[in-house]
């Protein structure tokens, strides 16, 4: 990555990055302004102790997005490992990441730092980094810290991800992960230099950190991250920003559609890119009406590949409504249907969707047992089911793994399932997916606890130990889960009695 650094700060006055700063001020760097700001981020964190290897933590959302970006790329500049810890996380999982990845030094602002002070007290020789100033007044003066000397295989950075186990595993990338999902993504949006690409998706997903900046980076295209969405400024935004394409969850465009002034949509917004779920037919040909003649692009992909995967393009979208594509994002990444044997599934058959590219991670950290589960024979095992048609256009059908998409962001059920089973009365508890007008799925709470009524005191617990998007608002009581003779809940015969939702793509 630290090339493609240098190559932004070839680009001069080139428009790079315009990103809200924690100082408040909307700050607009060209290429060569940006890769300065990333030296000197760089010297700042080397003067508090990080260098090659270490691990600094960026608790950081889009309210301080220039921050977020910049201090992530200067992490990578030293040599160091970036690591997003999002935050809408809580207390207990704020100190896990950090104890997990071995975090030397955080990075937060604003209305965050509280907790992440509260966190790093508990982790002796954690440092805390309080940017609240913004980075600009930080490094001012500051001289910029050379490049290091890193391998194509040295981790550039780790995601962490939900699993289907509780905790969320950290997905290690290298950087040169970083470079070629940089290059497949452009390839699958079909962006340019000549481009102004903007986006609301938070730093710390996968899409913030790694979909949006990197594809923009390699491009050379000028990245504009919304401080926050909000369906009324999008596109006043994006006409005084000249933007071009903008990347939405299908919960975004769905707002947007029903809230937005789409009489005034710029003549130069030429491109929708939507990815976290599957979109309906109905929907897509509502987003065609709203946005006439705009390209449509549909992404489906994994943090684990990227992050990486299929893309059904503009031309096609409308030919195949559901279809989540009949390529990979560009001319390296690959992708198949293969049964439990590992044998290929038949046209129309239902398989697991695997995916083979130079993106795909290093593996999980601290975990090689599921690392060798999810690389094995060479593909990345996605844990999704579908199927591919007579034409070559791959569907979704399923989750093979007990994950939701709530609004765009992935959700464990294992995970939330762990915390309501900790409260006191509390005997058995799922979690599954119950539809949404706008989140497209959210979540409901089936728990058996005898004399335990009232549920407030209950999601209040799980508000206190997860992230808001995590936290269940409804409960459903019952006597009993219904279970398979291995004593697996039966989530499909829950959803089919409690109104729930057939699951959701997966986040790009």
């Amino acid at each position: 990555m630290v090339g493609v650094f240098e190559a932004v700060g070839a680009r001069g006055n080139s428009p790079a990055l315009t990103a809200t700063s924690a100082s408040g001020e909307v700050v607009a760097l060209s290429g060569g302004a940006l890769a300065d700001l990333i030296a000197q981020g760089a010297s700042l964190l080397a003067a508090h102790g990080a260098g090659p290897g270490a691990t600094v933590g960026i608790h950081l959302d889009n309210t301080a997005g220039l921050e977020a970006l910049v201090l992530h790329w200067a992490a990578q500049w030293l040599g160091a490992v970036a690591v997003p810890v999002g935050t809408r996380l809580a207390g207990p999982e704020v100190g896990y990441i950090l104890e997990h990845a071995d975090v030397g030094i955080l990075c937060s602002a604003l209305g965050h730092r509280g907790l992440a002070q509260e966190a790093v007290e508990r982790l002796p020789g954690t440092l805390l980094l309080d940017c609240t100033s913004g980075l600009r007044a930080l490094v001012d003066g500051r001289p910029g810290a050379p490049p290091a000397r890193v391998a194509e295989g040295d981790v550039a950075d780790v995601l962490y991800t939900s699993g289907t186990t509780g905790r969320p595993k950290g997905v290690e990338l290298t950087h040169a992960n970083n470079v070629a999902a940089g290059l497949e993504l452009m390839a699958a949006v079909g962006l340019t230099e000549d481009d102004v690409y903007q986006s609301a998706i938070p730093y710390f997903t996968s899409t913030g950190v790694h979909t949006n900046p990197l594809m923009c980076l390699v491009a050379g295209a000028h990245l504009v991250m919304e401080p926050t969405f909000d369906q009324h400024t999008v596109l006043p935004r994006a006409e005084a920003e000249g933007t071009t394409t903008y990347l939405g969850a299908p919960s975004m465009l769905t707002l947007m559609l029903r809230d937005a002034d789409l009489s005034k949509t710029p003549a130069h917004l030429r491109s929708l890119v939507f990815g976290g779920s599957v979109m309906s037919a109905a929907t897509l040909q509502q987003l065609a009406a709203g946005f006439p003649g705009r390209r449509l692009t549909n992404l489906y992909g994994q943090t684990e590949a990227g992050p990486g995967g299929t893309v059904c393009k503009p031309e096609l979208i409308l030919e195949k409504p559901g279809s989540i594509g009949n390529q990979g994002f560009g001319p390296w990444t690959t992708f198949a249907v293969v049964h439990d044997d590992g044998s290929a599934a038949g046209a129309g058959e239902v398989g697991e969707i695997v995916l083979r590219s130079p993106a795909v991670m290093r593996g999980y950290r601290a975990n090689p047992a599921a690392t060798a589960g999810a690389l094995a024979g060479g593909w990345l095992h996605t844990g999704d089911l579908g199927y591919v048609d007579t034409d070559g256009f791959l569907f979704y059908s399923d989750r093979s793994k007990d994950m939701i998409i709530r609004g765009g962001m992935n959700v464990s059920s294992a995970e939330v399932e762990s915390v309501l089973l900790a409260y006191p009365g509390v005997l058995d508890a799922a979690v599954i997916a119950v539809e949404h007008e706008i989140l497209g799925e959210d979540l409901l709470a089936v728990v058996v606890a005898p004399g335990l009524s009232d549920a407030k005191p209950l999601l209040a617990h799980a508000r206190s130990q997860l992230a808001d998007y995590k936290t269940p608002r409804r409960v459903a009581f019952v006597d009993e889960l219904p279970r398979n003779a291995m004593g697996k809940v039966l989530k499909r015969q829950l959803r089919a009695e409690l109104g729930g939702s057939s699951p959701a793509a997966p986040t790009p």
